[in-house]
C-alpha cells in the first residue's frame, strides 16, 4: 500500500508556517500546491469551499486539525495529499475543535484508495500527540518532512497497533 507521506514528500505539497486570514484562504494554499503539482484541478478547491458553506466544518477531524477534502469526481486527477501548517490558527466554525493550524488535503482518485490509504494512515497521525506536536513546531519544510518520515516508520513497523 502506498504512503501518503510518500505521496506529499514526492509531490512537494508541504507548507509550514504559513499564513491565512481565514479558513478559505488556508484551504486555497493548499489546493494550489496540489494543483501546481498535478494531483487536481480548480474544481476540487472551488468544491471544498462550496461545500464548507453548505455542509458546515466536516473535514474538521481532531482539535486543531482539518482535512479538507471532496468527492474524486470534484477534480481529482490523481492520488496525492498535501500538508499546510499555519503561523496562526484560524477558525472554520467548529465549536469543539476550532482554531485549527494543521491541514491535512486528501485528493483520492477512488474511494478505495481514500478509505484503505488515506483514512488509517491519516487518522494516526492525527490520534498522535506526538507527532501532530513535531509537525506543529516545525520550523520549516525540511523538519517537517522528517517528523512525516519517522511517523511513517512508526506506522510501517505497527506501532501505532
Amino acid at each position: 500500500m502506498a504512503c501518503f507521506v510518500d505521496r506529499l514528500i514526492e509531490s512537494k505539497t508541504i507548507a509550514v508556517g504559513c499564513s491565512a486570514r481565514d479558513w478559505e484562504e488556508a484551504v486555497r494554499i493548499g489546493g494550489r500546491m496540489m494543483i501546481e503539482a498535478g494531483l487536481i484541478d480548480d474544481r476540487y478547491v472551488q468544491t471544498m469551499i462550496s461545500n464548507h458553506r453548505e455542509i458546515g466544518p466536516y473535514f474538521i477531524v481532531a482539535p486543531g486539525i482539518a482535512m479538507p477534502h471532496a468527492k474524486p469526481e470534484n477534480g481529482v486527477l490523481k492520488t496525492g495529499y498535501a500538508l499546510v501548517t499555519l503561523a496562526s490558527p484560524v477558525e472554520f466554525g467548529d465549536e469543539e475543535n476550532d482554531p485549527v493550524d494543521v491541514l491535512i488535503f486528501a485528493g483520492a482518485a477512488n474511494r478505495e484508495e481514500h478509505n484503505h490509504e488515506a483514512v488509517p494512515q491519516i487518522a494516526e497521525l492525527c490520534d498522535s500527540e506526538k507527532y501532530v506536536h513535531a509537525l506543529r513546531n516545525a520550523r520549516n519544510n525540511d523538519e517537517a518532512v522528517s517528523v512525516l518520515q519517522e511517523f511513517a516508520a512508526a506506522f510501517e513497523a505497527g506501532e501505532f497497533d
